[in-house]
């Protein structure tokens, strides 16, 4: 019963229990014998000791219980972070944090948001567990049965989450992903954790999209409301986040803005005499309200402006609790039927205060001289816009550099608005209908108020709707949009800006050159220099704030129409709200905002029009022809006229305008559409439409037609239409709604999408073929993107190759060391024995060709390519060169002398061996310090490597040097010669390779003649070039001419070319037979060096005589022999003389399953030892 209700005990326990008392305590518990050993000791030293002094059993009782309590206290206590958020939890959600760790294997860097009981429905079966949601990952365990069931899905694998209620399982919550479907029922509060899984998701796509993980807010202040339920941290931070993020949207304010707080009030209106009910938000910089009544009044007002702020109330008038602002711009502001006054004027006068403070430092700030260079300055600024692209906006930069005579070295003058300097009108040459407008605007600022300041009332809105005049449409534009407010709290920053991008040259200003004679060319002011060159400034200053999006095709269209009526710096701080605040993700690289409200429109289309969507549905027309006109503001099919006037609803109401326009359009054409028999003239009819929408209320058009076009709509028309059909329906809230949905689709497309091209690029350049560089390629994101999530990899050292599109697909994702470690240890079949980190290291440092510590997939595919599936000549070589500057570590090298090159005179690199192989290998001596297995002579059944076979195997890679093509064989002629000390550090590796296999002592003879055979032909390479260089060099050729006389006729019968399988041909397993001949000390000096790495003893090579021989300073002989060498040839050649080596490296690897293994590792049962079967879904 415990099995199947997951009830279990652990199974061991330490009770306490009086001789005359029925009841028991327990005092520790712990499926581990140890670990309840541990804890009996500690009972036993501190407490058992002690129980013998009380007079009575309760006393003793009373006592343990006490005592266990406060040690279980202190053990919570010391568990606890260092800001002390985990105390103030629930014991249950610190437990849930715990298991949760436990069970799904993940790094204490996960951090648990908030946990539902719910089933998980699987093949129509209900398991019922317990839903854990992480900041990246949604978990699910369930133990029902003796059998347990998980699942790990990250949040960047989510391709659909929605609400979906059948009969069977009511209220169901659907995640879809690549891999599977999954579905949950009988939650407690489905609707809390929906929500919360939304928000998670939506993190997620924006961690895909501008790679940056998530970051708490440590500055939550604790819950306020004592008698609600505890709410986990995680769970506060992100409800706080949704909040701030809603009133940031309603009121556009910065995106650093966070909201402190709200409260219902009432506003007192001087226009209507009256009181208007709502709700008064308050923040760091602003306070803000919005009614919910009929009259749909909102005011911003921002604390910079505020100058008192005081109490007030009058009983006659029905004024309790109120609270009067006073701002700079003679205004007042009464809000009455506060909750809390008292607190509230607090919090107020608190915020004043800090806005003092900031004012002073501002202009302290100002009157400091900067004496940094303007590269310098934009080395910084390309930092901090490097985190610009997220969440907040960059820190404003340092003011314009002085001279010591106080002028400045940087002078710029801003364009004013160029519609006015190119096309001014005065009060003579204004149209009565313009004059009654502006006439109109004026009375309406004398009522409601002008500024940021203003009461923005629903009968403002509807004179928006119709239409701004020329002069008031920068100035609106900067009120309704918020961008007032990022330009007052950042003076001085678009000209600093300006200063420091002065010559600066990157893709994007090169970019942005080719653009600038295409914006509004029809327009006077953009065939002047003045336009261009503001046009210019805007475009680069914005490029080099916000280097994740830096410039996208059609900002310059939009960024030309803000400059016509907003002076410059206006411009640059309205394209700022356009492209972070109102269109997010719109001008990025790959347009993903544009690509989900696509995605948007036609689920609305399939809403509202569905004969159209019906009509269109296969062919996706409408939706890709509303992707131009959302991406230019219908600036680019639309009149200029009437264009501007859908711009002016759009910072007015939102995202939500451009929608209602395109329907709006669609219906009025549905029709026609619905008559169309192909593309062409469905394209036609729209295209026709549009061009025919007029506004009525120009006299002259400012852009003259190219060509006649009938008229088809009045543009106020238009828009009124569209708000009378869609105006109640489409709201932003919903447009949030389905962009979060759409988003999921998109951004898991262009993932896809990428992977392919990456895929695609490699065509050729590894061992693996589509499948395994797909397998690869997931895992090896997956990895990427863990870095970003729990912050363990490092930026590269060039950060603006991050930004910069023209990089190749494998090129866009690099890890560092510490990723590539994980990776190379998992999937490395090298990665074997008691020290893999080594090999990891050497391969790490070969790829790095950049030295930026990072490897982009490219280099990684191909190593463990090698590694993998290659042939063993590639991965003998490759093994070879780990060991070979700059592979091999600076630690490994203090002792190294440079690798000698390529003797031309030995081009073909088996001359050596072949005068080998003729002749008796030189003695060497032996020393006893081996490990047992290696002294030990072969036998007949475990000694392959024959002197046969050994010849065999040299003609055989000699005839595959010479039908291997001229690019491959001149690589590996090219390969520098191996010293001493690199030569000792490859054996050190491959015996640790070997260390463990279940051919161990096999390995070890093998390693052993290896080593003998690459040592006696390094001697013979060193003689032979001594030989050469000195002047008794006939003597020696004649002393080698004797000895290769004298050789045992049993080994020319045998044509062994170094040593024969028979103990007297094997001089360093048994140097009895070899007594009679020379023994060089450097080559002895090199054997026992190899000995101690065997024996594991890391003992430097210089120290290796003074080890030896017992004496304080280093001898002649103790140091590396820089004539000593061997080349990759003979390397290969004598690896192939020992089959047991040669299985290791021609093994191949199942890539794909070792990768899958390792993606599932965290699926593995969390509790073996009690018979426990996991059944996930990957084990289908």
């Amino acid at each position: 019963m415990d099995a199947v209700l997951d009830s279990r005990s652990c199974k061991y326990r330490i009770i306490h229990q009086t001789e005359n008392s029925e009841l028991s305590w327990a005092c520790a518990e712990s499926d581990s014998t140890a670990e309840i050993e541990e804890h009996w000791r500690w009972l036993e030293n501190n407490m058992i000791s002690v129980l013998g002094d009380f007079e009575s059993e309760d006393e003793v009782t009373d006592y343990v219980k006490c005592k266990i309590e406060s040690l279980r206290t202190e053990s919570v206590h010391e568990d606890g972070d260092v800001n002390d958020e985990e105390e103030e939890e629930a014991k249950r959600f610190k437990g849930a944090i715990a298991k949760f760790h436990k069970l799904f294997n993940l790094p204490p860097e996960e951090k648990l948001v908030n946990y539902y009981s719910c089933s998980y429905v699987k093949r129509r079966v209900p398991r019922q567990g317990w839903l854990y949601l992480s900041i990246n990952h949604m978990c699910f365990y369930s133990f029902l049965l003796g059998k347990e069931s998980k699942i790990i899905t990250r949040w960047v694998d989510v391709m659909q989450l929605d609400i979906e209620s059948n009969i069977l399982f009511p209220n169901g919550i659907h995640v879809g992903t690549r891999e599977a479907d999954h579905y949950f029922t009988m939650f407690v509060s489905k609707e809390d954790a929906y929500k919360l899984m939304q928000q998670l998701t939506n993190m997620a796509m924006h961690q895909l999209i501008v790679e940056e993980g998530f970051e708490e807010d440590k500055t939550l202040p604790p819950a306020r409301n004592k008698r609600k339920k505890k709410i986990p941290s995680l769970k506060r931070d992100l409800d706080a986040r949704a909040r701030s993020e809603a009133y940031r949207t309603l009121f556009r304010l910065p995106i650093a803005e966070r909201l402190d707080g709200d409260t219902i009030c009432c506003l007192w209106l001087p226009f209507k005499k009256t009181h208007t009910s709502g709700r008064l938000y308050v923040s760091k910089n602003y306070v803000c309200f919005d009614s919910k009544d009929q009259d749909d009044v909102q005011l911003v007002i921002p604390l910079r402006m505020v100058t008192c702020v005081e109490k007030t109330g009058n009983k006659e008038n029905e004024i309790n609790n109120a609270l009067l602002i006073s701002t700079s711009a003679r205004s007042n502001f009464l809000f009455t039927d506060l909750y809390d006054q008292n607190s509230m004027l607090l919090k107020l006068a608190d915020m004043l205060g800090q806005q003092q403070d900031y004012r002073l430092r501002s202009i302290g700030k100002s009157l400091t001289q900067i004496t940094t260079s303007v590269d310098e300055n934009s080395a910084d600024i390309s930092c901090d816009n490097s985190q610009g692209a997220s969440s907040t906006p960059p820190s404003p930069p340092p003011s314009p550099k002085h001279t010591n005579t106080g002028s400045s070295e940087f002078t710029l003058e801003l364009s004013p608005a160029l519609h006015e300097h190119f096309c001014p009108k005065s009060a003579d040459d204004m149209s009565p209908k313009d004059a009654a407008r502006e006439s109109l605007w004026r009375t309406t600022f004398a009522e409601y108020g002008r500024g940021v300041c203003m009461y923005r009332t629903k009968k403002i809105h509807d004179e928006i709707m119709r239409g701004l005049p020329d002069s008031l449409r920068g100035e609106m534009w900067m009120v309704y949009s918020g961008a007032i407010n990022e330009m007052a709290t950042n003076p001085g920053y678009y000209k600093s800006l300006i200063e420091q991008t002065q010559g600066k040259t990157t893709i994007a200003t090169d970019e942005i050159e080719r653009d600038l004679h295409r914006s509004l060319p029809e327009h006077k002011a953009f065939q002047s220099n003045l336009g261009i060159d503001a046009l210019r400034r805007v475009l680069t200053a914005y490029a080099f704030r916000n280097p994740h999006i830096g410039y996208c095709q059609a900002m310059n269209i939009v960024t030309s129409v803000l400059l016509l009526f907003a002076n410059e710096e206006e411009a640059f701080w309205l394209l700022v709200a356009l492209c972070e605040r109102m269109l997010p993700d719109y001008y990025n690289t790959k347009v993903v905002g544009a690509l989900v409200d696509q995605g948007v429109l036609e689920e609305l289309i399939s809403e509202h029009l569905p004969h159209l969507h019906g009509h269109y549905s296969t062919t996706g027309l409408l939706s890709m022809i509303a992707l131009s006109w959302f991406l230019t503001m219908f600036l680019s099919v639309m009149p200029f006229e009437s264009a501007v006037n859908i711009l002016d609803c759009f910072f007015c109401d939102g995202a939500k305008v451009i929608f209602q326009i395109a329907l709006a359009i669609l219906d009025a054409c549905s029709d026609k559409l619905a008559r169309c028999k192909d593309d062409g003239e469905a394209i036609s009819v729209l295209t026709q439409y549009v061009d025919g929408v007029t506004n009525a209320d120009v006299a002259e058009p400012i852009l003259k037609a190219t060509k006649s076009v009938e008229t088809s709509i009045d543009v106020s028309l238009l828009i009124n239409d569209a708000y009378l059909k869609f105006g109640d329906v489409i709201t932003n809230e919903l447009i949030d709604r389905l962009r979060l949905r759409q988003r999921l689709s998109v951004v898991q497309g262009i993932e896809e999408t990428t992977m392919k091209n990456v895929i695609r690029s490699l065509d050729g350049e590894t061992c693996f073929d589509i499948d395994e560089l797909s397998a690869l390629f997931t895992l090896y994101k997956e990895e990427y993107q863990a870095s970003i999530y729990w912050r363990t990899g490092e930026k590269p050292a060039d950060i603006t190759q991050e930004y910069n599109p023209n990089r190749p697909y494998y090129d866009l994702y690099r890890v560092d060391f510490t990723q590539f470690k994980a990776l190379f240890l998992a999937l490395c079949p090298w990665a074997q024995g008691v020290a893999p980190e080594p090999v990891c290291v050497k391969a790490f440092k070969l790829l790095d060709e950049s030295n930026q510590n990072t490897v982009n997939f490219k280099q990684f595919a191909w190593c463990i390519g090698v590694t993998c599936k290659s042939d063993l000549a590639d991965k003998l070589l490759l093994f070879y060169k780990l060991h070979l500057p700059p592979a091999l570590p600076d630690s490994e090298m203090d002792n190294s002398t440079e690798a000698s090159e390529p003797d031309p005179k030995d081009a073909d690199g088996t001359e050596a061996i072949e005068n080998l192989a003729s002749s008796k290998p030189i003695s060497v001596s032996h020393s006893k310090s081996f490990p047992t297995s290696i002294a030990q002579p072969r036998s007949k059944h475990n000694s392959p490597a024959s002197g046969s076979f050994r010849a065999s195997s040299i003609e055989m890679y000699k005839q595959r040097s010479l039908d291997s093509s001229d690019m491959c064989r001149t690589d590996v002629v090219n390969v520098a010669h191996m010293n001493q000390v690199q030569f000792i550090q490859m054996w050190k590796t491959l015996y640790d390779m070997c260390t463990g296999s279940p051919d161990e002592q096999q390995l070890y003879h093998s390693i052993s003649t290896v080593a003998t055979l690459l040592l006696q032909i390094g001697e013979v390479g060193k003689q032979y070039k001594s030989g050469l260089n000195s002047p008794h060099n006939a003597i020696e050729v004649e002393s080698l001419e004797t000895r290769k006389a004298n050789s045992s006729p049993d080994t020319h019968a045998k044509g062994d070319s170094v040593h024969s399988s028979s103990q007297k041909a094997d001089p360093l397993l048994h140097p009895a037979d070899s007594q009679g001949e020379e023994t060089d000390p450097e080559s002895e000096e090199v054997v026992r060096e190899l000995e101690r790495c065997y024996m594991k003893e890391d003992v430097a090579v210089d120290d290796t005589a003074d080890t030896l021989k017992g004496s304080t300073s280093p001898s002649k002989e103790s140091q590396p022999d820089p004539n000593w060498s061997v080349n990759f040839e003979q390397f290969l050649a004598s690896m192939l003389t020992e089959p047991h080596l040669v299985a290791i490296f021609e093994k191949d690897t199942d890539i794909i399953k070792v990768a899958e293994n390792y993606r599932h590792r965290r699926l593995k049962p969390s509790n073996d030892d009690n018979g426990v079967t996991t059944n996930s879904i990957f084990n289908k």
